[in-house]
């Protein structure tokens, strides 16, 4: 692991009134400028989340690149519609000071309960955390590159790195591939990423792609399944 500090990111409105953060260290946004919370909502929640909690009680998320905590707290409030069981696991390398988080308003914005937001956002890392009776997370501060994934597990991956420009190195195709392992058979991987390299790699690896339309600001994203 880097033991290099990030510098502190700049906060940022974006079009929608949510904000999001740049980052001074990749040169790139956290979210969109468009809209933190739109495009989180219409790429992770929309086109990942929704179509698995339907036909599954016990849903295993996997997020790369956990950032600002946003998708696991859009995950957290879509849970309470149905009555579902979601172990989350999200790899980050570089987790942001709770003062940093918290200006982000993420909390107040969708009308999240103090005591859950703080659970999400600012308990310690690489620990179990029930954050309530269906919902598992752990926060794991380790380079996802680097880590053994169980084979067959996770019904969903949240893949929302910083451009393949910025961290090209989780956009190979090893960490697909380490990803496809992982992914059960008929689960999904969601980025915001359509560039045409990186579908190319994912349908090398064995996935099926799906180019689906994107958040305001973007014309399309993706989605890819693992073939049954």
């Amino acid at each position: 692991m880097d033991s290099m500090l990030p510098s502190i990111p700049d906060l940022i409105l974006t079009q929608d009134g949510s904000y999001t953060l740049f980052s001074k260290q990749h040169g790139v946004t956290y979210h969109s400028k468009y809209g933190a919370l739109q495009e989180s909502n219409h790429v992770f929640i929309e086109a990942g989340l929704k179509p698995v909690i339907k036909k599954k009680a016990n849903i295993s998320i996997l997020e790369v690149g956990y950032g600002t905590g946003l998708n696991v707290l859009l995950t957290w409030k879509n849970k309470l519609l149905n009555n579902n069981i979601i172990n989350y696991q999200a790899f980050d390398i570089f987790p942001l000071p709770e003062n940093i988080l918290d200006k982000c308003y993420y909390r107040q914005m969708l009308e999240i309960p103090v005591q859950i937001a703080d659970l999400i956002l600012f308990s310690k890392w690489d620990i179990n955390l029930s954050v309530d009776e269906g919902f598992n997370l752990i926060k794991h501060n380790k380079d996802i590159l680097k880590e053994n994934l169980a084979s067959d597990y996770f019904d969903i991956v949240y893949f929302d790195a910083f451009s393949p420009e910025s961290q090209p190195e989780l956009w190979s195709s090893f960490i697909f591939k380490k990803i496809f392992d992982a992914v059960c058979p008929g689960g999904i991987l969601v980025t915001y990423c359509a560039k045409g390299e990186v579908k190319r790699t994912l349908k090398q690896i064995g996935f099926i792609i799906e180019s689906l339309p994107g958040p305001p600001g973007k014309r399309e994203m993706t989605r890819a399944t693992k073939p049954i």
